[in-house]
């Protein structure tokens, strides 16, 4: 069996029914992680090689602007997918690196998630106040964003957004394009 069998099943495996108890409850997929799924196995199948990705054989200094900006354009959309992987590894990195932050985004993160997961119309009753669901989203953002604010979140963003772009710009100016070093690679389009 082939290591992408091997995969295949591994990811089709069915979890026995009983395997939850009624103490326990069962697990309730929401239809979003199926659409989220789905929109994941796209990307990781538009992910270019990452031998390809960083063949720095290919890589030369652009003659002049138009060079650039045909390679530009041409390497973002073929590499898409691996730029974001970059930029999905810088924001991972962000967030481990910096506790504060981990500790205010699982913080509002798990606000936010109770009071979308609560039924409609429930009011929650604290020190004789009566809250609704818009209430206590006004409530959590009051509180997200003051604690979003001093764990620097606004920092990180404009960190990641500026060494992606310069990553970004930097990898597609410097790589050829198939036509011009006299060789084609393979591109494989995706419909």
């Amino acid at each position: 069996m082939t290591v992408d069998e091997k995969l295949f099943v591994e990811d089709n495996v069915e979890l026995p029914s009983g395997l939850f108890s009624k103490k326990m409850g069962s697990i309730n997929i929401p239809p979003q992680l199926n659409n989220a799924k789905d929109w994941v196995m796209a990307k990781r199948e538009s992910l270019r090689p990452w031998q390809e990705f960083g063949n720095y054989n290919r890589a030369s200094k652009p003659a002049n602007i138009a060079v650039i900006s045909r390679r530009v354009a041409h390497n973002v959309s073929y590499y898409y997918t691996n730029y974001a992987f970059i930029s999905a590894l810088l924001i991972v990195y962000c967030v481990i690196s910096s506790p504060l932050l981990l500790l205010a985004i699982v913080v509002s993160g798990t606000a936010c998630y109770l009071i979308s997961t609560q039924k409609e119309g429930k009011v929650v009753q604290i020190g004789g106040h009566s809250f609704t669901p818009k209430d206590q989203a006004v409530v959590c953002a009051c509180i997200s964003l003051p604690l979003l604010f001093f764990a620097s979140a606004g920092t990180v963003i404009f960190w990641v957004i500026g060494l992606t772009c310069s990553v970004v710009g930097v990898h597609a100016s410097m790589m050829q394009l198939p036509n011009e070093d006299g060789t084609e690679f393979e591109m494989n389009e995706s419909v």
